[in-house]
Formats: structure tokens, sequence, C-alpha cells
């Protein structure tokens, strides 16, 4: 895919996933607005996308402060004139009960999954409608197709993303602008070590089923297959277990939460 001409914003661009579709998308000649908390990281990432400066903008920010953001679309609007891609990548996860988690945390988890993800598709529609081309792309999880333990929040912002990407979609498509939701099961990214407790520290692990995930390499390069495509909705890293897990919840739900009710989530 040749993005060679394209405007491509990724958050969460400092690990993971959006550090690895920045380097894909460096190698495909996109211009690129980088940002994540830590410029520090995003400096590295920017070094391994193998494009000239004048073609790297580095934005950090933080999401969970959502009254910053409409500033920081506009400076990365400014940054190249325009957005033609807008990545939604970054996320925070969770382990921890509803009892036991703090109000506080479960408002930064919604903020950060999906709150911030619809301040900056806001800002960058205008002018996408305006040129009657734009893709907004978020990257979701299987999390938003069924419920499990210690991740209500998290479920809970996840499907409210597909919740909202799906409605944009009808509204923008006759606008010339896309919408493409990514749905990862299991990829090998640090987001379960990340994931928040009830207090709002790390969990400090990484899970067994992250662990056997694809790589983020292979995830990027899905998702970058996907904006080629005009996909609506793509599963990536569907192992036998999700695969079995998504078929069960859809056609049976109360067997489904007999499953989870019974099983050692962690």
């Amino acid at each position: 895919m040749d993005m060679e001409n394209k405007v491509v914003w990724i958050t969460g661009a400092s690990s993971g996933i959006g550090e690895a579709l920045a380097v894909e998308m460096g190698r495909r000649g996109a211009a690129l607005v980088l940002s994540s908390r830590r410029r520090d990281r995003l400096i590295e990432v920017g070094g391994k996308c193998g494009i000239a400066d004048e073609k790297l903008f580095l934005l950090p920010l933080d999401l969970a402060d959502i009254d910053s953001l409409p500033e920081k679309a506009k400076m990365a609007e400014t940054a190249f004139g325009r957005i033609d891609i807008l990545i939604n990548n970054a996320g925070v996860s969770q382990r921890s009960k509803v009892s036991e988690t703090e109000i506080t945390v479960i408002k930064k988890i919604i903020d950060v999954n999906f709150l911030s993800g619809v301040v900056l598709t806001k800002e960058v529609l205008t002018g996408m409608l305006a040129r009657r081309a734009g893709h907004i792309v978020a990257v979701s999880s299987i999390a938003a197709k069924f419920s499990t333990p210690l991740r209500a929040a998290y479920c809970a912002s996840k499907h409210a993303l597909h919740g909202f990407y799906n409605a944009l979609r009808a509204e923008v498509k006759e606008g010339g602008v896309d919408v493409t939701l990514i749905v990862p099961a299991f990829v090998k990214t640090g987001i379960s070590v990340n994931a928040l407790l009830g207090d709002g520290s790390p969990y400090g692990a990484m899970d067994k089923n992250q662990e056997r995930g694809i790589s983020p390499g292979e995830c990027a390069r899905k998702i970058l297959h996907s904006i080629e495509k005009k996909k609506r909705e793509v599963y990536v890293g569907m192992d036998f277990k999700a695969r079995t897990a998504l078929f069960v919840s859809s056609f049976s739900p109360v067997l489904f939460e007999r499953i989870i009710t019974r099983a050692r989530i962690t």
C-alpha cells in the first residue's frame, strides 16, 4: 500500500501495535504524527520509521486529559495541513472486580479507551468531510464482543467504541470518509502488564494468552491491509480459544455466562 502522500496520526505510538503501525506506515512513505505520553519513547520510535525529519511530527499527549485534546488535534492538523488517516490505537486494560475498583479508575479507562478517541475523531472529521476524503480507524478489542470478569470498565469502553463508530460510519460514508474497527484478540503487547488494578496501580504481569499472541508487526500489517481495502470491521489475533468464545457468546449467551462465572479468569 502506497502511503507516500498520506498524513497519518497514530495514538499510542510509543509501543506495541502503535509502534509497529508507525514503522510500517513510515516504510510506505507516510507523513506521521505520533502521539503518546512519553516523548522519549516517541523519539525512539520515530528513529525506526525511516523517514525524513520533515515528515515526522511528535505530539506528546495524555488521553486522560480530555480538555487538552482539542488543542492537540489542532496542532496535529497544523503540522502537515491535514490528517488523512486517524488511528485511535491507545488503550488501557483492567484487572479488578467492580466492587474493588475506584470510580476514578473506571473514569480513566473510559476516557482513554473511548472518550478521547471521540474527541480526536470529531476534531479531524470537519476537515475530512470538507475534503470528502479521510479514514478513521479505531483499535478495539475482542472484549467489545463479550464481557468477562475483572474487565468491566474495559469491556464497557470497547462496547461503546463499536456503538459510536458503527453509527459514525453510516453518517459519513456518503461524505467520503471511511471508518474501520479493528478487533484484536491476542497480540503480544504490554497491555496486560500495564492493565490497571482497582486502585489504579499496574497489574504488572503478562497474560498467557497475550504471550502466545501474534506479533505487533503482524497485527500492524493486517491493519494496513484493512485500511487499504476500506474494511468496516476486521478481527486479528483470533486463536481457537477466542473463536470459540465469540461463537458461544453469540449463540448461547446463557451458556457463555455460566462458563465465565465458573472459570478462573485472571
